[in-house]
């Protein structure tokens, strides 16, 4: 069965939550400027953004404050193949979320 996460849906993986590193919010915060910069949008207008990186094999999601689900944060994970039917999201509970966001504006100079 499909998985319905960060506005995307995940067929034939295995999604398990890992602390975002570094390189992590670099390439969300590189995604979002180059949004930015070929559009009319503010930060403000960005709700969402996805960093795949294939070097680690993970892929990280931001969520806005505006986003619909009014859960902002930065999320990572590992991404594994599995079995149709097998998919699953393995989440970490001591990982705080927000603190990357907070991070990342304060990269961004907002």
């Amino acid at each position: 069965m499909a998985i319905d996460l960060h506005n995307f849906m995940w067929e034939e993986v295995r999604l398990v939550q890992v602390e975002s590193q570094p390189h992590h919010i670099a390439g969300v915060l590189a995604n979002i400027r180059d949004t930015l910069e070929n559009s009319d949008c503010e930060w403000e207008d960005v709700y969402s953004a996805y960093y795949d990186c294939e070097d680690d094999g993970t892929v990280t999601f931001y969520e806005g404050e505006s986003a619909e689900a009014g859960n902002p944060g930065i999320w990572t994970y590992m991404v594994y193949d599995c079995t149709a039917a097998e998919e699953e999201v393995v989440t970490n509970l001591t990982i705080n979320t927000f603190d990357p966001v907070l991070q990342l504006r304060k990269l961004a100079g907002v």
